[in-house]
């Protein structure tokens, strides 16, 4: 009797990781998170040398307890950053700054975070701008994996990092945006 309470607890025990890896990959999650990967490769040869590069991002969402979230996420190249903070329930509040107007004169604007959530590994919520604008968030928490080299067999380096990523959208264009947590 022993015997099989044991096995029962040894399968339940080493299939639940397994069973919870699968919980936090929502549908929408991976959707937001595959969203933001990227592939590059280019090849540029002349009569005297010859350039390769090979750029891979992969991202996949990073499922914690929801106050694990909270921290300031950030990228200074960019212009983004926000201080997020997330309570036990998922409910979340925030302000930071982003880069507006990329084409004509890019311009800091700060803003707060308004009706902002966290399910699973996704944040939703309001962007409310200091000048009354306001645009909805929409980002997944992931750890994001960057393999640089010449080719996809000759690899230079290969960075994971923790973060928050979404879609900007800015008129007629777009971009991916990464902010990498800094505390």
């Amino acid at each position: 009797m022993f015997k099989i309470l044991a096995l029962i607890v040894l399968v339940f025990v080493t299939g639940l990781p397994s069973y919870l890896q699968a919980q936090d990959h929502s549908p929408k999650a991976v959707a937001l998170a595959k969203s933001l990967d990227k592939n590059k490769y280019k090849k540029k040869d002349n009569r005297y040398v010859s350039i390769e590069i090979y750029i891979d991002i992969k991202n996949e969402p990073a499922l914690k307890s929801p106050a694990d979230y909270s921290g300031v996420y950030g990228d200074e190249n960019s212009g983004y950053e926000l201080d997020l903070k997330v309570a036990a329930n998922g409910g979340a509040v925030g302000s930071g700054y982003d880069t507006i107007g990329f084409e004509s004169g890019s311009s800091m604007m700060d803003f707060k975070l308004k009706d902002a959530h966290v399910s699973g590994a996704v944040l939703t919520g309001t962007k409310v701008y200091k000048n009354g604008m306001t645009e909805s968030l929409e980002a997944v928490f992931v750890n994001r994996t960057v393999v640089v080299g010449k080719n996809a067999n000759e690899i230079k380096s290969r960075d994971t990092s923790f973060g928050l990523g979404f879609i900007q959208t800015n008129r007629d264009s777009s971009s991916r945006v990464f902010l990498e947590k800094i505390n």
